[in-house]
């Protein structure tokens, strides 16, 4: 029969091409780090500081075992009043090492003193959730 001549080159033609292309999709913009195909970790920490009405709360992400995927985050941090959501703030921050902070300030709550919680959640700039952490702060 005639197929198997034909389709020889078809296949070969067809292994070539899908070959091109996943070379061309195995270099990404940031590394995934050491850490095999599980990738880096993240993690986060808040510091909070106050002024006269205003919170200043800081929010630091690492990555360990590579890199943060950049080439932006966005820090979203809701603030509480004894328990109680009263503010949201977000910030957007440009990455390209392993660590980076933001400071987002919020305002005292009309309530004033209270037991203060600080809740950051760090998202990737696809909108994928890397890491979350918590502030508090007593007035």
């Amino acid at each position: 029969m005639g197929t198997g001549r034909t389709l020889g080159p078809l296949l070969l033609g067809l292994f070539v091409g899908l070959s091109v292309i996943a070379a061309l999709g195995v270099t990404p913009a940031y590394a995934k780090g050491s850490g095999g195909s599980s990738g880096p970790t993240y993690s986060c920490a808040v510091s909070v500081t106050y002024t006269t009405n205003t919170f200043y709360v800081k929010t630091t992400v690492t990555a360990t075992g590579g890199y943060l995927p950049g080439p932006n985050e966005n820090d979203n941090v809701k603030a509480y009043i004894n328990g109680v959501l009263y503010n949201t703030q977000s910030s957007a921050y440009s990455i390209g090492t392993n660590v980076a902070s933001t400071t987002v300030t919020i305002p005292v709550s009309s309530n004033g003193s209270g037991s203060y919680t600080f809740q950051s959640t760090i998202l990737s700039n696809k909108g994928v959730q890397l890491t979350s952490c918590t502030g508090t702060y007593t007035l």
